[in-house]
């Protein structure tokens, strides 16, 4: 045998041991981060995790709901009922988005469920022509707020509504306001 063919042949044989030493660390690893998350035991809320996955979620909606496109707004929901409602409440296409005063984020439950499931919404005054209305976003956590689950609710009221609510309107859909998706935080409490 010549040294080429040799030489050619322990190459092979070495990348051959290598790709079986690289497929079993990964397959052991996979393994192992499974059984440790399914082990794991979390108590204390990512309330951080929580902020920024709601900032990102807002911005998203007012990108679907200025775009006027429907399926983007649908993508973004767990569940689309409700959406032409919210679609048609205004022209959000005028929307002053750019300008929108946020009253802050927050969870309307006490804790995480036994799930470690917990919501987090923020409402948003945002201005049309001369209207002013409130966005209400909700978002949904788990795993004590480490994972966005997307946004389960989207409200929209007037201004003049809200304040004769005493700013107490959170989502819930009435004469004067509507819903997209579902309140999560309506069905904890």
């Amino acid at each position: 045998m010549s040294k080429k063919r040799s030489n050619k042949i322990l190459i092979c044989a070495l990348l051959i041991l290598a790709l079986i030493f690289a497929l079993t660390a990964m397959i052991s690893s996979k393994k192992a981060y499974k059984e440790k998350r399914a082990s794991e035991q979390l108590t204390e809320l990512d309330f951080n995790s929580m902020q920024a996955f709601s900032t990102e979620n807002a911005a998203a909606v007012m990108d679907a709901l200025k775009s006027g496109n429907k399926g983007k707004l649908e993508e973004l929901l767990i569940s689309d009922a409700g959406i032409d409602e919210v679609m048609n409440f205004a022209k959000w296409n005028k929307a002053d988005f750019k300008n929108a005063v946020s009253l802050g984020a927050g969870s309307l439950t006490a804790a995480p469920d036994g799930a470690g499931k917990m919501d987090i919404s923020e409402r948003f005054f945002v201005d049309i022509g001369d209207t002013e209305y409130v966005l209400f976003i909700e978002t949904l956590t788990s795993r004590w707020g480490r994972e966005n689950n997307g946004i389960s609710a989207i409200g929209v009221t007037t201004y003049a509504h809200f304040d004769e609510k005493e700013y107490g309107w959170n989502g819930e859909p009435d004469d004067q306001s509507v819903l997209a998706g579902e309140l999560w935080w309506n069905k904890q409490n």
